[in-house]
Order: C-alpha cells, then structure tokens, then sequence
C-alpha cells in the first residue's frame, strides 16, 4: 500500500481527487476572513496604526484561524454546502460517480 495523499488549499483538482479515492485529504481555509483581516491590517498599518493581534505568537501580533481537514467523509458538509463551490463544477467526467456515492449532486 501507498502512504496517503495528502493536500493544501482545497483547490478544485484536490477535491475532485478526493471524490475519485484518489487523494485522502486537503485543507480548507477561510480565505474571506483571512483576505479581510490582512486588509485591515494593511489599512491601519498605512494610517499609522501598529498592527494588533488576537494573540501573540514568536513575539508577534497574530490573529489565529481554523482550517478545515477535508475529506471523503466530510466533502459535502465543508465544501458543497458552505457554498465554496459546486456540485456542478466538481461532478463533471470521471468524477460524477465519485460524487453520486459521497451524495454529492451533479
């Protein structure tokens, strides 16, 4: 047996290699909420402001965030229903009786 596969960024080929068995895992991130929170700091960083973090981390402001650990078994819930993309994208191909078996709609 091969070590699983594993991935980063829940990128659409990741996922779809998921659905095909190829793949074990990727992770999501909240890029809206870190793409937001990096704005914010860049704003005030060019008014003047020090940054300010949630916490400190290595001696640094930091705001933490939780990514998701995404596989087979949770596919549906993290990605097809919080709206990160569709069925109709992932589902295309070979890839459609992967979805059907996970209950993923194409």
């Amino acid at each position: 047996p091969v070590p699983p596969v594993s991935g980063n960024d829940a990128t659409i080929a990741a996922l779809q290699l998921i659905i095909a068995g190829d793949q074990y895992n990727t992770i999501s991130k909240p890029s809206e909420i870190v793409a937001g929170a990096a704005a914010k700091v860049a704003v005030g960083f060019l008014n003047g402001q020090a940054p300010k973090g949630e916490t400190m981390l290595y001696k640094s402001p930091s705001q933490l965030f939780t990514p998701a650990v995404v596989t087979a078994k949770n596919l549906k819930a993290e990605i097809i229903d919080k709206g990160i993309t569709s069925p109709k994208e992932l589902c295309t191909g070979r890839y459609a009786d992967g979805c059907k078996r996970l209950g993923i709609g194409g």
